[in-house]
């Protein structure tokens, strides 16, 4: 039976990418949303048909700091992905950037953590975020050329980020009875762009985890092919497979 996967954030590009792929494929999929009729109409917007909408999609209209919404939305899900993420600040300085919400990412998985330690299912879940290049502490991830500008531009963005994961990173840590998910993926992809996706071959992933420091250091990636690895390395595989293999890791995606 296919996985039920719960999904956060799934009006932004990897994400939705993702959850399209998810549906196709048959997946049952519940989506926290601020606004069902948006996350429906790029749906339709993608050729998913409205049947396969009916068929395998909850919607649960809220915000992720919302427990209870969050709670919805997880039911009974063996599978998480996470996409949540700030957006710079409309007609922002250049020169001084600033960011709508600059604290979302960490506070959606402490929102996710939290409901899932209530949760009644037996069957703690596998948790996918989807992070970023340039915050790794242990090995550089980006050309040289790029690390003024992550420092410059993207390092409240970037701080978010390093929490989240240091979140989940210390969930893992805990004794396993403790825990409240199985174990995470945490995907790095480089600059995010606009796209068609271009597939498996051309998009090269590394590795940051223990025991392995193995980054792929690249420019830029699709959110497209960022969905698409994502739903083939984890989605399709099953959650139990893509534990073994991307379970406590870093993936760094790029071209």
């Amino acid at each position: 039976m296919p996985a039920s996967i719960a999904f956060f954030g799934a009006t932004g590009g990897s994400t939705l990418a993702c959850l399209a792929l998810a549906l196709e494929a048959g997946h049952p999929c519940s989506a926290l949303s601020r606004s069902s009729s948006k996350l429906r109409s790029l749906l339709l917007d993608r050729q998913i048909p409205e049947s396969t909408l009916s068929a395998h999609l909850t919607i649960t209209e809220g915000d992720i700091r919302d427990a209870a919404a969050v709670s919805r939305t997880l039911s009974s899900s063996s599978l998480i992905i996470s996409g949540i993420g700030a957006y710079p600040k409309p007609r922002t300085n250049p020169l001084n950037p600033s960011f709508q919400d600059p604290i979302i990412c960490q506070d959606a998985i402490a929102t996710i953590l939290s409901a899932l330690r209530t949760a009644s299912s037996p069957k703690k879940p596998l948790l996918v975020a989807l992070s970023t290049t340039g915050i790794s502490s242990r090995a550089r991830d980006v050309p040289l050329v790029l690390v003024p500008l992550y420092a410059w531009f993207l390092h409240i963005p970037h701080a978010d980020k390093k929490a989240m994961e240091v979140l989940l990173e210390t969930e893992r840590a805990k004794p396993e009875p403790e825990r409240a998910i199985a174990d995470f993926v945490i995907v790095r992809p480089s600059l995010l762009k606009d796209g068609k996706r271009l597939g498996a071959e051309k998009v090269r992933v590394g590795e940051e985890g223990e025991g392995i420091m193995a980054p792929a250091v690249g420019y830029t990636i699709s959110r497209e092919d960022v969905g698409g690895w994502v739903f083939e390395n984890v989605v399709a595989k099953g959650e139990e497979e893509g534990r073994k293999r991307w379970g406590g890791k870093m993936v760094s995606l790029t071209y």
